[in-house]
């Protein structure tokens, strides 16, 4: 930006310099150091104006963040669109001020060359330096209050990119569990899907479900209920790495999405699981009693040639629902 700036404001002294010159031959003409003053005077101005552009580019370009794209919690992302809209509005109104500021300084600067190369004394030479002053020092205020909103409009800027961060965050992670949950499941499982097949590259999906969890919820109430829950998500994230994706699906029924994993490969992670759940001594939140054994029933599927992602859903599904019929406490694939 300054080399611009700087390019810019030694082209408009190189033009004062050939309109003098053309005017001038003799610089004794001149009583006061007009030549000097009047070039100086350019090369700050050119600098102003360039900077200027640049910075209302700048303003411009970062109102409408990625993360606008991105869905959000309703109420909160209604809030927080209505913000950005004002601020976006404000921002504009400002740089639409600011640019029609930056037009009449262009057309101040044309006027004044335009006089100079009609100057024939000292004394035309020092009105005009006089009127392309007053015009600078109009054009320095502007930038003064112009830079006042620049800042702000960083400020408020960042505080709205955080925000839409966390509402974009906690849309993404269940509230009670923090796994995954089930809209950024979907997305997630579209895109893995269409990426495999694009690849050529496996992809298997575990659904599981915790047996008898209304039986929990029942006999020891729903507090140790979500309890449990959050203890089971955190046992199945130690055991899921690098891509796979851990989501709350819906009440007590979670799912793994794993690209790059085959079949046998899935059913392992899901058969580790299972057996940590079941070998697991589950205690009650405040007095520390005993809730008993905890186990769960799991489905295994691999994608296969050309199918849809809710194929896959489906068919891991089936799958699990095996492992009920069979008795629960098992892996199906």
């Amino acid at each position: 930006m300054a080399g611009l700036a700087l390019i810019s404001s030694f082209t408009a002294a190189s033009f004062l310099r050939d309109a003098i010159a053309a005017r001038f031959s003799d610089a004794t003409v001149l009583a006061i150091p007009a030549y000097d003053f009047v070039v100086a005077f350019f090369v700050f101005a050119g600098g102003i104006f360039v900077t200027l552009a640049f910075q209302s580019l700048a303003l411009g370009r970062p109102l409408l963040p990625h993360s606008l794209t991105r869905p959000l919690c309703p109420d909160e992302a209604e809030v927080s669109g209505q913000r950005l809209n004002a601020h976006l509005d404000a921002s504009l109104r400002a740089l639409e001020a600011h640019t029609k500021s930056a037009g009449r300084f262009a057309d101040s600067l044309s006027e004044g060359q335009s006089r100079l190369k009609m100057a024939q004394d000292a004394a035309r030479v020092r009105s005009i330096v006089k009127f392309l002053t007053c015009e600078n020092e109009k054009m320095q205020r502007a930038n003064t209050a112009y830079q006042r909103q620049l800042v702000d409009a960083t400020r408020q800027l960042n505080i709205l990119r955080d925000e839409l961060t966390r509402v974009r965050s906690e849309n993404e992670r269940d509230a009670l569990t923090n796994a995954y949950s089930r809209g950024h499941f979907d997305k997630t499982l579209t895109t893995l899907v269409s990426a495999a097949h694009q690849e050529s590259s496996d992809l298997s999906l575990v659904m599981i479900d915790i047996d008898h969890f209304k039986r929990i919820n029942d006999n020891f109430g729903h507090v140790v209920g979500d309890d449990l829950l959050q203890k089971c998500t955190r046992l199945m994230m130690h055991n899921v790495k690098g891509k796979d994706c851990l989501a709350r699906y819906g009440g007590e029924e979670f799912a793994i999405i794993m690209p790059t994993t085959s079949l046998p490969a899935a059913a392992i992670v899901a058969e580790q699981i299972r057996q940590k759940l079941e070998t697991t001594k589950w205690k009650t939140g405040k007095d520390g009693a005993m809730i008993g054994a905890v186990t769960a029933s799991f489905g295994v599927a691999q994608l296969r040639q050309d199918e849809t992602p809710q194929d896959l859903v489906e068919r891991a599904d089936q799958k699990l629902y095996a492992s009920k019929h069979a008795g629960r406490n098992r892996v199906s694939c």
